[in-house]
């Protein structure tokens, strides 16, 4: 290869490894996100596995490509020269197809391999901790064995085997949090479980990961992983919002479920958003005036705009949590004071 040939490749090379480097260290997406989990360790070595092997047949095949552009390129005063007419190599052809080949197999073998420590059942000889998910437009809404309820927000204890229940109240929704493990469809009327046991204490986030409407951007979720006495603690104190909803506890699950299931479309103010302004209406104090909206939506047909069912499938604490917080933010008017007429 000449020197000046020599050189362009060289740079090519250089200016493709600079990037490279670059991305690596910023993980400009092109690495996925170190695994607190065994089965998402698995996914991230099927991944670099497939890298690896595309990006070296990449480097191969293009910088094969650039020195044949280079070396064999038309030169001034040649322009009437015909190269050899090469009508074929059977040996050649054979390798060409062959390499490609064997390079998919072992690819195949060694997903083969992989899958099932992507899709082991971590909690197959264990009790794990199970936690029922609904996907709703647009919040996850996470309910513990005690009954405690959170939204968008998941805590587990560390070096816990857990089991995810996903379910989607309307329509098909994909818990995935990159860190923890692989996605997972919520899907109405079917069932699905993710199993999985964190492996460090921190948080952790995701988003849902299937298109599922107009504010699927804002469909986001977070894992935190703690201790297991902190787990305990935090999880037999949250279990009271279902019995009190003005307790600290019900409070925090009617802001959760304010911030969480209304701001995103109403704005954090009620200020309106997406949605209307809502602040200070009295439906936010009508109980069951917000039960049926929160249950049945509205679909533009008997009143004006639209607004999915956000609420199907709540308990009555999650309500009553709902509307203890609007009181205490001052978003809803006070409820009307009841008569008890007496007879004279």
């Amino acid at each position: 290869m000449r020197p000046r040939t020599f050189a362009l490749v060289a740079a090519c090379v250089a200016v493709t490894l600079i990037a490279a480097a670059g991305a690596w260290a910023g993980n400009g997406g092109i690495a996925p996100p170190d695994s607190v989990t065994k089965s998402g360790s698995a996914i991230n070595q099927l991944y670099w596995l497939v890298i690896g092997i595309t990006a070296a047949i990449f480097l191969i095949v293009e910088g094969t490509l650039v020195v044949f552009i280079l070396r064999y390129r038309r030169r001034p005063g040649t322009s009437d020269v015909e190269g050899p007419q090469v009508h074929g190599n059977t040996r050649l052809e054979i390798i060409w197809t062959a390499i490609p080949a064997l390079i998919l197999a072992a690819i195949v073998i060694v997903t083969i391999i992989k899958v099932p420590a992507v899709n082991a059942d971590e909690n197959a000889s264990s009790d794990p901790l199970v936690v029922n998910v609904v996907g709703h437009q647009f919040y996850w809404e996470y309910t513990y064995p005690n009954g405690a309820v959170t939204v968008d927000t998941l805590r587990l204890p560390v070096d816990r085997p857990v089991r995810l229940v996903l379910n989607g109240a309307d329509v098909i929704h994909s818990w995935w949090v990159p860190q923890i493990t692989g996605k997972r469809d919520a899907i109405p009327g079917k069932t699905n479980t993710l199993d999985f046991t964190p492996l460090d204490v921190g948080t952790y986030r995701g988003q849902c990961a299937e298109l599922c409407g107009v504010q699927h951007a804002v469909m986001y979720t977070s894992v935190e992983v703690i201790p297991q006495p902190e787990y305990d603690r935090w999880v037999a104190a949250t279990a009271t919002g279902q019995r009190d909803p003005t307790s600290a506890a019900g409070i925090e699950l009617g802001r959760q479920t304010w911030e969480g299931v209304c701001a995103k479309c109403h704005g954090l103010d009620g200020q309106g958003n997406y949605g209307p302004p809502i602040a200070g209406n009295s439906l936010l104090a009508d109980r069951d005036g917000l039960y049926q909206l929160l249950n049945k939506g509205q679909n533009g047909e008997t009143l004006p705009g639209y607004m999915p069912a956000v609420g199907e499938g709540w308990r009555d604490a999650q309500l009553n949590a709902l509307l203890a917080y609007l009181q205490q933010a001052k978003l809803a008017p006070a409820p009307a004071a009841t008569s008890t007429g007496q007879g004279g």
